[in-house]
């Protein structure tokens, strides 16, 4: 193990001038990485069974296009009126997510895909679909910095029960939404995203890297905070690590609701555009270890920004 890291040190100085950190918006056709997005489903099945959603949807197929790449999502269930009954599913799916966590379940799967096929969520959408006996599709997109969804809904009498996670929490992994009274929406978000920089700026490598930090996308009310070039921050095995951090927080009156969504990947090399190493989604393997991590950050993150 020591020596296969040393490697991966010395050939990510070599590959150092090669660009930025990956997940960055890319010019380049999407079309030419179509095997890696293709391996990419299974992942992403590994997942859907991981949270308890494999009989509800499951990973079906994908297509890509020159600026996007699209996963389709499919019903799972089998039985008499499965499109009304998948539309059934999914309707309760986004009120639980968003009660539990302060997240749509839409935005938390367009997350997911992006973060797996390492796009930005402007080039990943999601369609949910259902064509028989009748015709049911969600399509999520990501419009200037929101996930709205549309398509076409249908109503039924007659509509079978399909069995959800009896808690949401395995979805988004640990408590991931707070009130913070007495705040205002600009202050807490101005604060996080300070609070977090200064964090990461202290992490690294054992030997040759400081944590690199990429802040450029913030708004008054939510910002990413994507982290690259550091080991044995979660895994213990001292594979270079890649945290990404979404926080969005929304005014409710004098208070402020702050939610917040920990993703994590690993690997053998540092992280180059585009989608050059063999990265894993942290879920897959150290959810525990994933998990544990985020709970404690964020616990001082909210310490801080109650002061």
């Amino acid at each position: 193990m020591q020596s296969s890291l040393f490697l991966g040190y010395f050939l990510s100085c070599l590959l150092l001038l090669t660009g930025p950190p990956a997940l960055q918006a890319q010019t380049v056709d999407l079309r030419k990485d179509i095997a890696f997005f293709q391996a990419k489903l299974p992942e992403f099945q590994t997942w859907l069974r991981q949270n308890h959603l494999d009989g509800v949807i499951y990973a079906d197929s994908l297509s890509v296009a020159p600026t996007k790449v699209t996963l389709f999502l499919k019903a799972a269930y089998k039985g008499a009126r499965v499109c009304d009954s998948l539309q059934c599913a999914w309707d309760r799916l986004e009120k639980s997510n968003y009660r539990h966590n302060g997240q749509f379940f839409r935005e938390r799967l367009l997350h997911k895909w992006a973060f797996m096929a390492e796009v930005h969520e402007e080039q990943a959408e999601v369609v949910v679909r259902c064509h028989d006996p009748a015709h049911f599709i969600a399509r999520i997109n990501s419009v200037d910095g929101r996930i709205p969804v549309d398509g076409r809904s249908i109503r039924s009498g007659a509509v079978a029960e399909v069995r959800l996670p009896q808690s949401m929490q395995g979805v988004n992994i640990g408590d991931n939404k707070a009130v913070l009274p007495g705040k205002r929406v600009k202050e807490v978000c101005t604060k996080a995203k300070q609070y977090l920089v200064r964090y990461y700026k202290t992490k690294g490598t054992p030997i040759l890297w400081q944590a690199r930090i990429d802040d450029s996308y913030s708004t008054v009310d939510e910002f990413v905070l994507e982290v690259t070039h550091m080991s044995y921050e979660i895994c213990p095995d001292g594979y270079f690590e890649y945290h990404r951090i979404y926080v969005n927080g929304a005014q409710n009156g004098d208070d402020v609701i702050l939610s917040w969504e920990f993703q994590g990947k690993y690997g053998s090399g540092i992280i180059f555009p585009p989608r050059k190493n063999d990265y894993k989604d942290m879920d897959l393997r150290y959810k525990n270890n994933l998990e544990d991590y985020q709970k404690k950050l964020f616990k001082l993150l909210l310490d801080y920004l109650r002061r």
